[in-house]
């Protein structure tokens, strides 16, 4: 029993610490990441699991700050580090001190963007009616990629080439590392909110870079930028690594281009084949033109001979309307001629036949006639008087009585005046009327 070694806690903590950093200096554990907590410190605590086993992990704060990958819980990494123990609330336990960390392999970098995949679709933020219309003639372009490379040469290169017009805005970004798509969130929040009236702000934004692997493309896949690209209200193109690199930027963008410069040919139009369409359509402009000054010469010439023929008609038209208005107007000068003097002479008809007017006439005829008839009665009666004097003097003198004294007979035959001889003879009784008597005398047979 005296061989075996004695320690103090201290001592025997100090022991494992020693051996365990001396047989385990630096090393690569392959895990997935537990729950992660950002200390006040700036110091990032996670753990590390394999099924049911787990291992503690610290990363400081300047190592947390220079790695080149943003980890996340449940997704699995490579970490690199190396083991140490400490006493902590009086139990001594052990744990890794992390100064960088890789993806595990390309299978956990696909499942981790398929399973962002799933998450954002899910929200919406992949769907067709969501996507905006891309400006046909652009006057700024915004570039977010490398300042250094060959990517952004070839971007304003192709652009100035087909469109040289359009201005160019590049703003320059880390294209890979832990923090490039915060870089590229920023300048988006720039860009949007800038007010400046010397700030063009662009009509389209290009997001570009190269290749790459899929550790290095990965920052084009955190769900923050697709967020934030997704409440872009300017429309964008994404154009990141190759034609056969797909990151999740490519979903939410409105357009994915293959390639950069493929980007630059989809941002403007080609200027040779829009003056080649100019060229067309003034052809055809000048064709219209000249048919229509052609149809318009047509038209004058008919419009000319129209008025022509027309003129002719009016003033055809005229003549005849200027005979029948003389004539008219004579036939109704003579009808108001011959009214004015029927009615004149209605006029005068009537002053002369006016009541008072036939009054006072017939009044006057009236006495003039009973003066008239008065002198005629007179005279008439004076006339008469004389005659009936006359005649009372003749009847006086020619009585049948005067005559009879006189000695004159009246012979008569059944109270029938005998006038003649040839009448007596033939009569055989008569009466003879004397002055004192009537007398019937019968003849001898």
């Amino acid at each position: 029993m005296n061989n075996i070694p004695e320690y103090t806690v201290s001592q025997l903590n100090k022991s494992i610490k020693d051996l365990l950093e001396e047989n385990y200096s630096y090393l690569k554990l392959v895990g997935e990441t537990g729950s992660i907590t950002i200390a006040s410190s700036g110091h990032v605590y996670f753990s590390i699991k394999e099924n049911d086993e787990v291992i503690s992990c610290i990363c400081w704060k300047g190592s947390y700050e220079n790695l080149q990958v943003q980890i996340e819980e449940g997704a699995e990494y490579s970490f690199y580090g190396r083991i140490t123990s400490y006493s902590k609330f009086g139990r001594s336990v052990y744990q890794l001190i992390i100064d960088q960390v890789e993806y595990s392999g390309t299978g956990s970098i696909l499942k981790l963007i398929e399973d962002r995949k799933k998450e954002l679709s899910l929200l919406g933020l992949f769907d067709d009616d969501k996507k905006k219309k891309l400006p046909k003639y652009p006057k700024s372009i915004g570039v977010l990629t490398s300042s250094a490379g060959s990517v952004i040469h070839d971007i304003i290169h192709r652009i100035s080439e087909r469109f040289p017009v359009t201005q160019i805005k590049v703003f320059p970004i880390s294209v890979q590392g832990k923090n490039s798509h915060i870089e590229i969130i920023d300048f988006l929040d720039l860009i949007e909110n800038h007010d400046s009236k010397d700030f063009l702000k662009p009509d389209l934004i290009i997001f570009a870079r190269g290749g790459g692997s899929l550790e290095e493309l990965m920052p084009f896949n955190e769900p923050d930028l697709i967020k934030r690209v997704f409440k872009l209200k300017i429309p964008n193109i994404s154009a990141i690594g190759h034609d056969t690199d797909y990151t999740l930027l490519d979903y939410v963008s409105d357009l994915r281009a293959p390639t950069p410069t493929a980007a630059a040919e989809i941002a403007v139009p080609d200027k040779n084949y829009l003056l080649n369409q100019i060229q067309d359509l003034q052809l055809k402009l000048n064709q219209s033109i000249e048919q229509k000054y052609l149809s318009i010469e047509q038209l004058l010439l008919k419009f000319k001979n129209s008025v022509n023929y027309f003129s002719n008609s009016i003033k055809d038209v005229e003549n005849k309307l200027s005979k029948i208005n003389s004539e008219n107007l004579k036939i109704v000068n003579n009808f108001f001629y011959d009214k004015s003097n029927f009615f004149n002479d209605i006029l005068i008809r009537l002053q002369e036949n006016s009541p008072k007017q036939k009054i006072f006439e017939i009044q006057s005829k009236i006495v003039y006639i009973n003066n008239n008839n008065k002198t005629l009665i007179l005279n008439k009666f004076k006339i008469f008087s004389q005659k009936l004097y006359l005649l009372n003097k003749i009847l006086n003198t020619s009585s049948i009585e005067k005559n009879l004294k006189k000695g004159y007979a009246i012979l008569k035959s059944e109270n029938q005046i005998i006038k003649s001889i040839k009448t007596l003879k033939k009569l055989n009784n008569f009466d003879v009327t004397l002055k004192d008597g009537v007398m019937s005398v019968k003849k001898k047979l």
